[in-house]
């Protein structure tokens, strides 16, 4: 399964990808530890727009 990490930093946003719920949860880490905040970590369609019920999407805290 795929899992995309989406981040901002105040004046940018980034999606990354990762083949790993693992690897994605390290990178959220990493990117939440370097500033970057509202990191979520979804298995869907990073491009979606907001999250609605249903979806698998979560933010790391």
């Amino acid at each position: 399964m795929t899992y995309f990490i989406l981040a901002r930093d105040g004046t940018s946003r980034i999606v990354l990808k990762r083949d790993s719920e693992d690897a994605a949860e390290k990178k959220a880490r990493e990117l939440k530890e370097m500033g970057w905040f509202e990191v979520e970590i979804r298995e869907d369609n990073p491009y979606a727009g907001p999250v609605v019920p249903g979806t698998h999407s979560r933010t790391l805290q």
